[in-house]
């Protein structure tokens, strides 16, 4: 097992139509398909700094 870290990593999956639109309204862009890009992660509203995630964009139907 490993020691204790300063920090996690989450892994997080975002499907369904609007699911481009969603990561879009984060992330300011959608990298293309399957390509990992390090995005900075934004509240759509105010625009203020989340975090920062390396987004992977997986197009249906082979999205698996």
């Amino acid at each position: 097992s490993s020691g204790r870290g300063r920090a996690g990593v989450a892994v997080i999956r975002v499907s369904g139509p609007a699911s481009r639109e969603a990561i879009g309204k984060l992330a300011g862009d959608v990298p293309a398909a399957r390509v990992a890009n390090v995005r900075r992660l934004r509240d759509p509203e105010t625009g203020e700094p989340l975090d920062e995630a390396l987004v992977v964009f997986f197009q249906a139907p082979t999205s698996f």
